[in-house]
């Protein structure tokens, strides 16, 4: 074999690593090199620092991955994504994984990146405009029935937020509005995603995406998003990556969350607080219809008896009347006149006595209908209260997801998402069947959608 031949003979993919292992011992310019640039992706971990350079400004392009122990960061100086700097190291071959990366030694702040520059000054004149104003933003809907969710359907960021509402609450609708959400000229995609999603008839906009690098998240700072969302008629909240880092659109947004799966949790917490409620409001409502009852019936019972008490006193008062009048008569004593007077007083006493007996019972019959209503009434009143409770009992079952399951339908999921039309499912697709109990996986062996639902 020639010496050209065996120059270009093939080598493995270790050997090439090996090769560029020892080429970056050799050369000196290797063991003590300096780069300037912005640090991107800045992650701290126990004693070291990991974090990437790239060339100022620049939202694509390459990166250098850099490694700092803590002890070698200079004092005064705290690293973070924006800040400009000039990395000296070492540049070494990771064997395992075959990629270069920079050990520094040694690093200097030179200021701040230009990203990082631009970033503020937009957000400190959007905030003199007074677009992050709390009195500018929106109560969020605590019962929403309807959700528009803005991000994209490549990445796996938002499926935590899809997966848990349809599980929790499959009442609540979903409508994707699918967006570039990284990448030249991204803000402007999400902008008009925004103004589709609030004209979509939503109760709530959900603006989110999965993790990423300072820069793929950057399209959430531009000022295309921030006035798009500040637009909106639709209250909008934001989960966009899963960090604790604030962004521009955040800002904007009447309401956030750190991550698709507490942006979940915060959208649902008032219809799960209802649905702990409801049996405790079933039980004091029962409490208060028997408290009624009880009080109902004490008050039929002390107006009887103020009717008989009533009656009592009124002949009291006839009978002393009579007898006065008695002793006004053998007063004036004519033997002729008491004896007619002794006739009409008679027939008076008699009349008397009928007016009493009558008055008597009619209070009686009174009594005896106010105490055959008092039952009726009451279950009347109970009767009113258990429709109540029952109208609202089966409110609560109308949307327990599981209702279905327990009668016989089954869920179809395929990749984790519910499958709602047939045509969404290819042949050879392999699904999961959910039951009343247990599950199934199942392979699609034919799709027919023409035909009629049963």
């Amino acid at each position: 074999m020639s010496e050209s031949d065996e120059a270009l003979a093939p080598i493995t993919v270790a050997e090439f690593s090996r090769r560029m292992s020892d080429l970056f011992h050799r050369v000196p310019r290797f063991r003590d090199i300096a780069v300037s640039g912005e640090i991107t992706g800045f992650n701290p971990s126990g004693n070291a620092f990991f974090f990437s350079l790239k060339d100022q400004g620049a939202q694509g392009g390459p990166k250098l991955s850099c490694f700092l122990r803590a002890e070698q960061l200079p004092p005064g100086v705290e690293l973070a994504d924006g800040l400009a700097v000039v990395a000296r190291g070492e540049i070494i071959n990771y064997g395992p994984q075959g990629r270069y990366s920079l050990t520094v030694r040694r690093i200097d702040a030179t200021g701040l990146g230009l990203l990082f520059v631009e970033l503020q000054a937009l957000k400190e004149r959007l905030q003199r405009e007074g677009l992050f104003n709390d009195e500018r933003k929106r109560a969020l809907p605590r019962f929403p029935r309807s959700v528009a969710v803005i991000s994209t359907r490549e990445g796996k960021g938002i499926d935590d937020f899809v997966r848990e509402i349809a599980r929790r609450a499959p009442f609540v609708r979903i409508q994707i509005f699918d967006t570039r959400v990284q990448g030249i000229g991204a803000e402007r995609d999400i902008a008009a995603a925004v103004a589709r999603a609030d004209a979509s008839g939503s109760d709530l906009i959900l603006l989110g995406r999965g993790g990423g690098s300072y820069e793929d998240l950057f399209p959430f700072n531009r000022e295309e998003v921030v006035r798009a969302i500040v637009a909106t008629r639709t209250p909008v909240m934001t989960a966009i990556g899963h960090s604790a880092d604030i962004h521009l659109a955040d800002l904007a947004a009447d309401g956030r969350a750190n991550t698709p799966s507490l942006a979940a949790d915060l959208v649902l917490s008032a219809w799960m607080k209802a649905a702990e409620w409801l049996p405790k409001v079933s039980e004091r409502l029962a409490v208060a219809a028997e408290r009624r009852f009880d009080v109902a019936a004490r008050d039929i019972e002390l107006r009887a008896r103020a009717l008989v008490d009533t009656a009592a006193r009124r002949i009291a008062a006839k009978q002393s009347a009579l007898l006065q009048r008695e002793r006004e008569m053998l007063a004036l004593d004519p033997r002729a006149r008491l004896a007619g007077r002794a006739a009409a007083i008679a027939t008076r006493r008699e009349k008397l006595h009928a007016v009493s007996a009558a008055s008597i019972g009619r209070a009686a019959t009174r009594f005896d209908a106010y105490r055959e209503r008092l039952p009726e009434r009451a279950i009347g009143f109970v009767g009113r209260k258990r429709t109540l409770l029952d109208l609202a009992r089966a409110a609560l079952e109308s949307v327990d997801p599981n209702a279905p399951l327990r009668r016989g339908y089954a869920m179809l999921f395929r990749d984790g998402a519910v499958v709602r039309n047939a045509e969404e499912l290819r042949v050879g697709d392999e699904v999961r069947a959910r039951f009343g109990r247990g599950a199934a996986r199942a392979r699609i062996e034919s799709i027919e959608t023409n035909e009629e639902e049963p």
